[in-house]
């Protein structure tokens, strides 16, 4: 009996004391945010006003934020007349993400942003103490 308890114990031991290493990683960096996206949300004062934002063909487009800082905007599904594609640029410095449109369709971004893994938000101020939050989702 008492060889099944240590058995047991062990094999416990072994089992929760196993790390996973394929976590992904939630900082604020180009490495952590690099990745496909769409934009799934736009709030002003905590009310959703992606309609007023977005037409119904900018709400399947992909922002592509490659690991060397440069970004393809795709008009994907609905096109756009004319096409929204485009290039661009963005970064993360202290916090805050900027994203650059250098040519083609797409928004500019600057703001603090949030890294939840799967997502992150962009908080931008636009006075009289509103913030205008956009929600990026890994695609």
């Amino acid at each position: 009996m008492k060889n099944y308890f240590f058995a047991a114990v062990a094999a416990s031991a072994l089992l929760f004391s196993c790390k996973k290493n394929d976590k992904t990683s939630c900082d604020n960096t180009v490495a952590a945010l690099a990745g496909n996206y769409k934009i799934t949300n736009i709030t002003l004062a905590g009310q959703s006003v992606i309609d007023q934002y977005l037409d119904a063909c900018e709400k399947d487009d992909v922002y592509q934020l490659k690991a060397d800082k440069t970004l393809v905007f795709d008009d994907a599904g609905t096109q756009c007349n004319p096409s929204g594609d485009g290039a661009g640029d963005w970064d993360v410095v202290g916090g805050s993400l900027t994203i650059s449109q250098t040519s083609g369709g797409g928004y500019d971004f600057s703001g603090t942003v949030v890294n939840k893994c799967n997502s992150f938000e962009v908080s931008e101020d636009i006075g009289g103490n509103y913030k205008l939050v956009t929600t990026f989702t890994k695609q």
